[in-house]
């Protein structure tokens, strides 16, 4: 037993063989957590509605996994030797198989009416907590590790944090663009397991290297001699905090945009991991000197975004949002590099910016939805991370007095004659005072007193006030972000979920008098629109009446206005605020004098399908404009729930109306898998006009035969729709084929 304290020979254990090693693992193990995240978000999507928030709350659940790990690995690198350490995470390791392959936890079937984030972050823990806690533990153990050994490196181990970061980053980009085009759910968990044993047998192998390699001074790390304080601690839980929580904010604004799809949630992410490789370097690849020239110019991009967000293609913000995302993390980061502790404070180091981290992923993911009616956790961390430029608080105390006039003076001679305009040129000033603020900004980086000033009004103006809409209502849950605008003079009253209309009435006419009475459908449900040849065509085809209809997706609830009398609707919508708000009559006449013995069920619309009755003459889809597509309501398994719902001569009908996913070829393929055909119109841009807000139109109709639909007696425009893509399923889905099919189209 004595002679295995006799150290080995340095000579005898190869360092760069020891350093390929603790590489290769911690980067295969950076690889698995950052590819289940995406994977397993994508098996929960359905359950949820696709909602865009699922990926806010799996952030901050692997988050709080990840500090988890970082403190185990903390207490296993204090207080033991590199060899029972190993074997106390080998074990651990080991316990972790029990939950795969990876899937959903059979305990979680359906979502509850209320506090649906902890019961998703339950959902979470119990289905992949277990195996992604001694994931999360690696990247500081394996540096401790290599830290106790003789090589010349081990006096500075967080080279190897980059190596952690790179297999991060690499297998991010390769999900949307390899990983799933190429592979269903169910075959990227068997591959995950298989590198989950891969996994344990490098760990094994890095252990060894520890054990024998190890210095021969001290078999647990010595207590550092220079003291770490609570300022310096309070300093990296501030720096995680900030790009942790902007993470969530940037992510979630730009994906409720476009889609609820791991495509979108991944490119934020990636950067941030970026920003760790990039930072933790001795010598910096992006110098701090340049990112704090480049800060103030992305923050005053920011504000031209938000002030344009409805205006601008997202073709164009969406690089300048991760752009200015990117810049605000590497600031953080890299001073977090700058005050990083010698290597026996390493596991408590990344223990606290963890911390951080959590708090910043709870701040935004959990408390700001329940706190703020808007994203405006976004404008304000984006602030924050003006705080974390180097001897800030001491530059602002030597400049306050001298600076805080010169900011007033400016502010006030943008905003004074604001008030004495006439309204209808206050729109145009506005953009031109806040383009003109913004752009003053972007060059005082020299000055933090007008640097902080003027990017706290430009982002909050720019986020809490609009001249150019009368906002009635504002409001937030966990599925969305929705306010109620009158346009046009007051005529139409508007229903948006980020900046997409979802839904509109006519409330007053051209000579501002109150409409009554029934509403006409307008948007994309306009009279002389595909929709409305559409349903006038089944209408027909069912002898003039539909005694049976379903609609799946409320928004005002403007289709029920469709509805004759002696018709049954089933209404369903994901969101009950959604609900709340088409069915309150002071906003909205459609719900109260079109669907008012309607019933109206809240939940998933496949989810809450499964109850209904089959016989149904029409089924309604109509939730796939441009925000978070749930892309489960598209696959051969939902095309199976609507066939065996309808009657014998029951039909589909889509508004696919989306300008970012081109969905028609989704729609074919998964009528075809099931023996049904689909017919797609794109109806003609509609005339402006003052006093309607009609838009153009995609629609979609499946029937169950060729027979049926040729009995519908289409008008023109419309064609039968061929599957030209490889079938979506619960399984699989692309969204970014559809994105590149959009753009060919």
């Amino acid at each position: 037993m004595a002679s295995l304290d006799i150290p080995v020979p340095p000579r005898a254990i190869s360092e760069s063989g020891a350093i390929v090693s603790f590489c290769a693992t911690i980067f295969l193990s950076a690889a698995l957590l950052f590819c289940v995240e995406p994977m397993f978000s994508k098996m929960v999507l359905p359950v949820l509605g696709g909602s865009a928030a699922v990926w806010s709350i799996a952030m901050v659940v692997f988050q709080g996994l990840l500090l988890a790990g970082y403190v185990y690995a903390h207490l296993l690198s204090r207080y033991l030797s590199a060899g029972p350490a190993a074997l106390i995470h080998i074990t651990v390791m080991a316990l972790g198989t029990v939950s795969l392959p990876i899937a959903i936890s059979s305990h979680f079937t359906a979502p509850p009416d209320h506090h649906i984030s902890f019961w998703l972050i339950g959902l979470f823990l119990a289905s992949v907590g277990l195996p992604c806690f001694g994931i999360s533990a690696n990247a500081p153990l394996l540096q401790a590790w290599f830290a106790q050994t003789q090589f010349k490196s081990a006096s500075n181990p967080y080279f190897l944090y980059r190596a952690s970061n790179a297999g991060s980053f690499l297998v991010l980009l390769a999900y949307p663009f390899l990983i799933e085009p190429a592979l269903g759910l169910s075959e990227q968990s068997m591959w995950w397991k298989f590198g989950y044993v891969l996994l344990m047998s490098g760990i094994a192998l890095c252990g060894a290297f520890a054990l024998l390699s190890r210095n021969p001074v001290q078999t647990v790390p010595a207590r550092s001699s220079t003291a770490v304080t609570w300022l310096r601690r309070t300093t990296w839980v501030a720096l995680g905090f900030v790009p942790s929580g902007l993470l969530v904010a940037v992510t979630a604004h730009i994906a409720t945009d476009v889609a609820s799809a791991p495509f979108l949630w991944i490119m934020p992410l990636a950067l941030y991991l970026l920003t760790f490789v990039f930072a933790f370097a001795d010598k910096p690849v992006i110098p701090l000197k340049a990112l704090l020239f480049l800060q103030p110019l992305t923050i005053a991009c920011l504000a031209v975004l938000f002030l344009w967000t409805s205006k601008i293609s997202w073709t164009i913000a969406l690089p300048c949002h991760l752009i200015a995302f990117f810049v605000a993390a590497m600031v953080c980061h890299t001073q977090l590099y700058r005050l990083r502790p010698e290597a026996s404070n390493l596991t408590a180091f990344y223990a606290w910016m963890s911390f951080g981290g959590v708090l910043g992923g709870m701040f935004a993911a959990l408390l700001a939805p329940h706190t703020f009616s808007t994203v405006l956790e976004y404008p304000l961390l984006a602030f924050a991370a003006l705080l974390a430029r180097p001897a800030i608080f001491a530059a602002l105390r030597n400049d306050w007095a001298k600076e805080s006039g010169f900011c007033l003076i400016f502010i006030l001679a943008l905003a004074i004659p604001f008030f004495f305009m006439a309204p209808a040129i206050k729109p145009a000033y506005f953009a031109i005072a806040v383009m003109a603020a913004a752009a003053f900004l972007a060059f005082q980086a020299a000055h933090p007193v007008r640097l902080l000033a003027l990017a706290a009004i430009a982002l909050l103006i720019t986020n809490l006030y609009d001249p150019t809409q009368s906002i009635l209502v504002r409001a937030r849950s966990f599925y969305g972000v929705y306010k109620v605008v009158d346009v046009q003079n007051g005529q139409f009253r508007v229903f948006y979920d980020g900046t997409i209309a979802h839904g509109a009435e006519a409330v007053r006419d051209e000579h501002g008098h109150a409409l009554r009475g029934r509403p006409e459908p307008t948007t994309y449900y306009y009279k002389g629109g595909a929709f409305r040849e559409a349903m006038d065509a089944i209408r027909a085809f069912d002898g003039g009446k539909l005694p049976n209809v379903s609609l799946v997706g409320l928004g005002v609830g403007a289709i029920t206005c469709y509805a004759q009398p002696d018709e049954t609707w089933s209404l369903y919508e994901l969101d009950p605020l959604v609900i709340r708000i088409a069915g309150d009559r002071v906003l909205y006449r459609s719900m109260s004098l079109c669907a008012s013995r309607d019933p109206v069920v809240a939940g998933d619309g496949r989810l809450t399908l499964r109850d209904a009755k089959p016989g149904l003459d029409l089924l309604i889809l109509d939730a796939f404009s441009s925000d978070a597509v749930p892309t489960h309501l598209l696959t051969r398994e939902a095309f199976a729930l609507y066939k065996q719902k309808l009657g014998p001569h029951g039909m589909l009908a889509f508004n696919i109306s989306n300008k970012n996913l081109e969905l028609a070829d989704v729609v074919a393929a998964s009528a075809a898998a099931n023996g049904m055909v689909a017919a797609v119109k794109t109806g003609a841009v509609p005339p402006p006009s003052d006093h309607k807000l009609d838009l153009r139109a995609k629609i979609a109709i499946v029937a169950k035969s060729k027979s049926d639909l040729d009995a519908l007696h289409l008008g023109p425009g419309w064609r039968l729709a061929t599957p030209a893509a490889r079938v979506w399923t619960d399984d699989y889905s692309n969204i970014m084929g559809a994105i590149i099919e959009k753009f060919r189209e």
